[in-house]
């Protein structure tokens, strides 16, 4: 089960799962989620983004039933899950569930993850000009008048981060619930974290940075250090639970 999760590009469902390792799809379910409960770093395996970082929210939730006549509102708008992302460009990426996109709740989170001496690149949301004003630079750009980038002002690598958790819920598991989100953004967030930059030269000439998967096996002893005293267990009504295992007993 480790092995076919650390080995796809965007997830396995339990279904899937549960076909090739020979187990019952509930099972499979189970498994996935204690693996990526070890794909998180936890507070200590947790790098502070550095140099220049992007930030983002990202709403995460399925779309409405289509109503003739009905105009449905996007983005914060609605009451979709918020995801913070932060991301370090051509390095790590951090992610995290928020209640809104305020600065009281973005700020501790931000500090959490980047470095006061990092240079912060965000969109518009005035949260972020609030803290960026504690590091190092903050520029962003406006996507309500349609600018992107302007120069190597753009938070478009943590859009991207975004973008592969919304294929990996439309092209593989089709739901995810706010309960067990986290575990989905730290398999995506692990899978991101363990590639490395590579120079390519295009067919025009010109020099391009790509972003590529480590060996599947030094992702493999990532996965299992982080093993140490994390459990999933049954409930009794069918859900999962983490089991807090004290340091002594590991």
């Amino acid at each position: 089960a480790m092995y076919y999760i650390v080995n796809s590009s965007k997830g396995v469902s339990s279904v899937f799962l549960a076909k090739w390792i020979g187990v019952t799809q509930k099972t499979a379910w189970k498994l996935g989620h204690a693996v990526r409960e070890m794909m998180d770093p936890g507070v200590e395996g947790e790098p502070i983004l550095s140099g220049t970082v992007e930030l983002d929210e990202k709403y995460f939730g399925g779309k409405p039933r289509h109503k003739v006549g009905v105009r449905y509102k996007s983005g914060k708008g609605t009451k979709k899950q918020p995801v913070l992302v932060a991301v370090k460009r051509h390095g790590p990426v951090r992610s995290a569930l928020i209640d809104s996109d305020k600065s009281a709740e973005l700020r501790p989170w931000v500090e959490r993850f980047v470095q006061k001496d990092a240079h912060l690149m965000t969109d518009e949301n005035h949260s972020y000009r609030k803290i960026g004003q504690q590091y190092a630079s903050h520029q962003w750009v406006k996507h309500a008048m349609e600018e992107f980038a302007r120069g190597d002002v753009h938070n478009n690598t943590a859009e991207s981060f975004s973008s592969l958790l919304e294929r990996a819920k439309v092209g593989v598991f089709h739901y995810m619930s706010t309960k067990h989100l986290k575990r989905y953004l730290n398999e995506i967030g692990f899978r991101w974290d363990h590639r490395t930059s590579v120079d390519k030269v295009t067919k025009k000439g010109k020099r391009k940075t790509i972003m590529v998967p480590l060996p599947v096996m030094d992702m493999f002893r990532s996965l299992i250090v982080n093993a140490i005293g994390r459990q999933l267990r049954w409930k009794n009504n069918g859900g999962i639970s983490q089991l807090q295992i004290a340091a002594a007993q590991v």
